[in-house]
């Protein structure tokens, strides 16, 4: 199996992005003397079974079944940034939000984005990237993945533009 594969080898869905965020979560709290709680857990969770990039609004109602409140998912992102389980960014739309991913994650993505309507969406065929990114020397550095934002407009958006849409 390829490790950039999210598959277990049965079809079922790899637990390998969960597990290792975990291990870094625990080592984190343990090494700045934080409490561990079922709820960082179930937050954490809850971001590994998600398509990538996510809101914290959509992890928030993602998250509402499991009684977990709006500040302790708010909470859990801003931690989990700082140990570095995910990255954020601003998505460049009309209305600017703030969008996460996994940093643990070990395939490399590339992300199209719609500047107009902000739908996002996974560009699967990524081997020229792929090709230029392992050619390129590096001085000091080893990559590991990448993730990339390509931007422009979606068909749709095309369409209403071309139609002389806003």
């Amino acid at each position: 199996m390829s490790t950039t594969d999210n598959r277990a080898p049965s079809g079922k869905k790899s637990r390998l992005p969960y597990e290792e965020a975990l291990t870094k979560l625990n080592d984190y709290i343990e090494s700045h003397n934080m409490r561990h709680t079922p709820e960082r857990e179930m937050v954490l969770n809850e971001i590994c079974d998600m398509q990538q990039p996510f809101t914290a609004e959509q992890l928030t109602e993602r998250c509402k079944p499991l009684r977990l409140t709006q500040a302790t998912v708010y909470n859990s992102l801003k931690l989990f940034i700082v140990a570095r389980i995910l990255h954020s960014f601003v998505r460049e739309t009309g209305r600017s939000a703030t969008q996460y991913e996994l940093a643990v994650a070990t395939r490399s993505t590339v992300m199209m984005v719609c500047t107009r309507c902000g739908r996002t969406v996974e560009l699967r065929d990524k081997t020229a990237i792929d090709h230029i990114v392992a050619m390129r020397k590096y001085s000091n550095f080893v990559p590991e993945n990448y993730s990339m934002r390509i931007y422009g407009h979606c068909k749709l958006c095309r369409r209403i533009l071309a139609r002389g849409g806003r």
